[in-house]
């Protein structure tokens, strides 16, 4: 089981490919291909989304530091997988850290966790900033406590993170089902309460679901 935390202070990566319905499941397979997490080389977690839409595929990696994923960089057998993705996906890399989360608190226990267990909807955006101060002015907007949020039906968590180049703002939600997510977007379209901050930034969202994760015992 994966936690987000601000606290952590792990160095992540939300890596997206863009590919079809019959690609996603053999990146599924490279991944698990590769081995699990081991803390020996700092990687912490790594966490795999499938989009509802069979067109995209998001992990979620968490390394202990920068240098630890520089490390693995001249690992041949990865880089050989990755020539192989690359035959059937493109590739972005968002590179950040986690700067706010947020956990409905009737639900008991405040750390967001991200498990297979889980019967969750997984929802990712990624606003992409033209500058280091659109982002400050963006995460200035978004990293505020919302307790209209907790109020919101099928509402779970969510966490912020701040790519490291001032590039983007990516946000991992999480909610009980398509239908309450759709519901709180229709509510939040109608009144429109989408923050200034967000005018000419080109905002991208994902809803998924988990389908592979591995963790180290140990960090």
């Amino acid at each position: 089981m994966t936690r987000i935390s601000v606290k952590d202070q792990y160095y992540t990566l939300v890596n997206i490919f863009e590919t079809s319905p019959e690609h996603q499941n053999r990146l599924i397979e490279i991944w698990q291909s590769l081995g699990a997490a081991d803390e020996r080389s700092g990687l912490v977690s790594v966490n795999a989304h499938l989009s509802h839409d069979g067109n995209s595929v998001i992990s979620y990696i968490q390394w202990r530091d920068k240098a630890a994923w520089e490390g693995i960089l001249s690992d041949p057998s990865r880089q050989e997988r990755f020539k192989e993705v690359l035959t059937f996906a493109t590739f972005d890399s968002i590179h950040c850290e986690v700067v706010h989360t947020q956990r409905n608190p009737r639900l008991g226990d405040s750390a967001i966790e991200i498990s297979e267990q889980q019967d969750v909807l997984t929802v990712i955006e990624v606003a992409r900033t033209r500058s280091k101060s659109q982002q400050d002015e963006l995460l200035a907007v978004v990293t505020q406590p919302n307790p209209a949020l907790d109020a919101t039906p099928g509402y779970i968590s969510h966490s912020v993170h701040r790519d490291f180049e001032g590039e983007a703002v990516v946000s991992y939600s999480q909610w009980e089902s398509q239908e309450a997510y759709d519901a709180f977007r229709a509510g939040r379209d109608a009144s429109g309460a989408r923050p200034a901050a967000l005018d000419g930034v080109d905002l991208r969202e994902y809803t998924l679901r988990i389908a592979y994760i591995t963790e180290a015992t140990t960090v």
